[in-house]
């Protein structure tokens, strides 16, 4: 009896050890279920305990796998730097996590022909993707028939998928009106600047802040500015200190360039010469001009006059005291 229960033990011992272990992934992007082109994705992982992992990454014209391999505490990072990201095409992106399972093999494997890519179990064909440049903005197709696979009988290996969306990089002003030509509220001199807007792009990244004269396109001043993570999406914030700007009209752009992408919006804003509430505005009449001679051909009349008046008060003084 004892030996039997032994057996029994031992047979569930090995069970448990040959079933599939799946990792606990955290992924990091531009914002919460968002790629934006030229950001960096960050795929991490922990209690790994199968040996390397795999990444599937399929999108619209796109396909590429990654490998890596755990700690020995089981933790793993995939990193997708910007200059692959840049590469990608607006649209759904699958991030497919391949964890070789208990054999520590992997069985399900894709296969690059010229003609296009196949999903192979052992080196048998499964299926034909196609040619990456036939995958489309929904992406649903393509991973499915990936996915598919891995539920064959005679594989371990699991996968797990994550989407994204992927989006060109975009900037946007918090209270510019786009019924007026993206106007900002008009401000005072002498007064402190605060411009405040949106991005879809992530914290790692800065933006540059231009601010011109409206006229001749003069650059005013300008700075690099920080993205700040959101909730929602992330944020940027522009000040400039009292006494901020002349009275005048101004184009402010704010944007980055990384890369073969530009991402930037722009707005226009109005400063008004300060004035004091309730103050009369006292219209300057312009001074006229005096002539040379016009001064004389007005004054030699008026002296003429003063003489006969004085001529006349004498004959009159003198015939009185006769």
């Amino acid at each position: 009896m004892k030996s039997y229960a032994l057996v029994l033990l031992v047979v569930l011992l090995a069970a448990c050890v040959s079933l599939p272990v799946t990792a606990k992934v955290t992924a990091v992007t531009s914002g919460p279920q968002t790629i934006v082109k030229a950001d960096t994705v960050n795929i991490t992982g922990t209690d790994a305990a199968n040996g390397t992992m795999a990444l599937w990454i399929v999108g619209r014209n796109y396909f590429n796998l990654l490998t890596t391999t755990p700690d020995k505490k089981g933790n793993f990072v995939f990193t997708v730097k910007p200059d692959e990201t840049n590469r990608f095409s607006t649209g759904q992106y699958a991030f497919i996590i391949q964890d070789p399972g208990a054999d520590r093999n992997f069985e399900i494997t894709p296969l690059l022909w010229s003609d296009g890519i196949r999903v192979a179990d052992q080196g048998k064909v499964l299926t034909n993707l196609g040619d990456k440049s036939s995958f489309k903005a929904d992406i649903g197709p393509v991973a499915g028939a990936i996915l598919n696979a891995s539920s064959l009988s005679g594989t371990d290996d699991i996968f797990t998928p994550y989407y994204f969306s992927v989006e060109e990089p975009s900037v946007r002003f918090n209270r510019a009106n786009p019924a007026n030509g993206m106007k900002l509220p008009d401000q005072t001199t002498g007064e402190s600047i605060l411009i405040t807007g949106t991005t879809n792009m992530g914290p790692e990244n800065d933006l540059t802040v231009e601010i011109r004269n409206a006229t001749d396109r003069t650059l005013v001043t300008s700075r690099s500015i920080p993205v700040e993570e959101g909730s929602n999406t992330n944020q940027w914030t522009y000040s400039l200190d009292a006494p901020g700007l002349a009275a005048g009209e101004y184009n402010v752009t704010v944007g980055q360039q990384k890369y073969t992408t530009i991402g930037e919006s722009s707005a226009r804003l109005t400063i008004l010469e300060y004035r004091i509430a309730g103050s009369p505005t006292i219209p300057v009449l312009p001074e006229l001009p005096v002539a040379t001679g016009d001064f004389y051909s007005l004054i030699l009349p008026l002296i003429i006059s003063f003489a006969a008046l004085i001529i006349i008060g004498i004959i009159m003084i003198v015939s009185l005291r006769k």
